[in-house]
């Protein structure tokens, strides 16, 4: 009794999708978000911590918008 997978079962439909429609949807871009470098944290708390200072100091900015 084997029947075809539901797009919404199979984990790699999108690629699928993609790959039979052929065209480059553009993706939205974030204007707004800071740009930074990896860091290595000695803790949880430490890297919490920056988190926090971050997201603070992009909430004080305004926040995020997205554009395409």
């Amino acid at each position: 009794m084997g029947g075809a997978v539901k797009y919404t079962d199979d984990y790699i439909a999108k690629y699928r999708i993609w790959a039979k429609e052929g065209k480059v949807y553009p993706l939205p871009r974030c204007v707004g978000w800071p740009v930074f470098r990896s860091k290595k944290f000695d803790s949880y708390e430490q890297m919490n911590a920056w988190k926090r200072e971050l997201l603070l100091d992009v909430a004080r900015k305004g926040g995020v918008r997205w554009t395409k």
